[in-house]
């Protein structure tokens, strides 16, 4: 995040979080992380009671009805250059709300810093960068080879549906384009119900929520009469552990999404702070290859905005 900053000339943006960002300790891996950097003429939507942690000058310009555990989100602009404790929505249709809010203050960009495994928030944001980093384990080849797999998640393709109006049940779409619509909208609780179908004349299925492990493990299982294409709202209603999603892209089954993310650009961390890190060339051209695309590491390097 601050490094993107450092990069943006602008001080019209906005920046929120996901949950608790700029504390001393991460909530999660409990290693020491660094406080944002604000510039003057920011907006920072954060909870109350971070305030007292900023070490610049600031003032309340709105305060939303927007909860959170340590309190109300509020608008803030930034009067002076320093560091800020950021803690935004911690649920997606909260974050949506927030988004809706800022654009009113015709902003250049709203920035919403990402946090561990909420892959969920950026299905409501027009572009996602994907950070990949060292500290996710000590064999670089574990780490290229998964991002390999969550990229091709979240590039999933557009599929044209223009002929096709879908509704909040799970839909099935035979070889004459008819669409059948089933009596539930989610797999959960009717994985059993669902494979019990006649799958002989279907071509497509549209699935309105998520995805679940138990729903790809039966499809490994039936994949011989179970070749239709997927279709998702977006490629974050799949919901299946890594090792699945693997093993879902190696069917013959094609995924499609009909709101497909924008993943602008891929950067990587060769540096763990657990003390170890990757050779930088090395990682950063396994990551080309494998990705078929430019990566760049997160602090070198010059890319478009």
């Amino acid at each position: 995040m601050n490094e993107y900053l450092n990069h943006y000339d602008s001080s019209n943006v906005a920046i929120t979080s996901i949950g608790l960002d700029g504390e001393e300790l991460d909530q999660v891996t409990n290693l020491e992380k660094p406080q944002i950097l604000v510039k003057q003429g920011y907006l920072v939507a954060t909870a109350y009671d971070t305030l007292t942690m900023f070490t610049c000058d600031y003032e309340i310009i709105k305060t939303l009805d927007i909860t959170t555990s340590i309190g109300n989100v509020v608008i803030v602009k930034i009067n002076s250059r320093g560091k800020a404790l950021v803690a935004g929505p911690a649920k997606v249709t909260d974050m949506a709300k927030l988004i809706s809010e800022l654009k009113n203050y015709q902003l250049e960009k709203i920035i919403i810093d990402g946090a561990f495994s909420r892959h969920v928030f950026a299905k409501i944001t027009q572009a996602t960068i994907l950070v990949v980093g060292a500290n996710y384990s000590r064999d670089i080849d574990v780490v290229v080879n998964d991002a390999v797999i969550l990229h091709k998640k979240f590039s999933l393709k557009y599929h044209d549906l223009k002929d096709f109006c879908f509704g909040d049940k799970i839909c099935l779409i035979n070889n004459d384009s008819m669409m059948i619509n089933l009596e539930y909208s989610s797999i959960i609780g009717n994985v059993d119900s669902f494979f019990n179908l006649d799958f002989s004349n279907i071509s497509k299925v549209y699935f309105p929520k998520s995805l679940t492990n138990k729903f790809v493990e039966r499809l490994i299982l039936e994949r011989r009469r179970c070749k239709f294409d997927i279709i998702v709202d977006s490629p974050i209603n799949i919901q299946v552990h890594h090792n699945l999603l693997k093993k879902l892209f190696q069917l013959e089954n094609q995924l499609y999404v009909i709101n497909p993310l924008n993943v602008s650009l891929v950067c990587y961390n060769p540096v763990s702070p657990l003390g170890y890190e990757f050779d930088n060339e090395d990682f950063k051209n396994k990551l080309n290859t494998s990705l078929n695309r430019e990566v760049f590491n997160v602090l070198e390097g010059e890319h478009d905005e």
